[in-house]
């Protein structure tokens, strides 16, 4: 995406807003906080309580009807609370919808702290769940591109400036 200038790399430990310029390089970037709240482990931590595979969540949050709030950021902390709400009877479909807009709120917070410029790029295991992907473009108000195999384009990155 020669047309990229700014990239959002949704990895298992740490997401990250990426500032380029036109040949590239970036010239800007800024981390999530210590917290998981933001990263693909939330997504990972879900899964587990939800009892399914982490490939598995981006569809089935997609036919949510009743997103559930976290009142919390934290990963920790949301963990408890979606145990609450399956306790209370909520969809699997609206706890993941609502794991999706908490992850892209944070997401959003990085990248308008950065500055977003149009193309957006996003990558990182994050990319490869279509319902974070959506949530996330409807947060931001841009179209995100996701590469082919977003999981290794840092990867692919390094090598072609090695």
């Amino acid at each position: 995406f020669p047309s990229a200038r700014t990239v959002v790399d949704i990895g298992s430990q740490f997401s990250r807003a990426i500032k380029l310029d036109e040949s590239g390089r970036a010239t800007n970037f800024v981390l999530n906080e210590k917290c998981a709240g933001g990263s693909g482990k939330f997504l990972q931590v879900i899964a587990r309580i939800l009892h399914m595979r982490v490939e598995d969540i981006g569809d089935l949050s997609l036919k949510s009807t009743n997103p559930v709030e976290f009142t919390t950021g934290c990963a920790v902390f949301a963990e408890s609370e979606a145990v609450s709400r399956i306790a209370e009877g909520a969809s699997s479909a609206d706890i993941l919808a609502g794991v999706h807009k908490a992850i892209s709120a944070k997401i959003a917070n990085l990248t308008i702290r950065l500055g977003l410029s149009p193309d957006c790029v996003l990558t990182g295991g994050g990319a490869k769940d279509i319902g974070l992907v959506q949530t996330l473009e409807t947060e931001l108000g841009v179209k995100v591109l996701v590469p082919e195999e977003p999981l290794i384009s840092a990867a692919l990155g390094a090598a072609l400036l090695g």
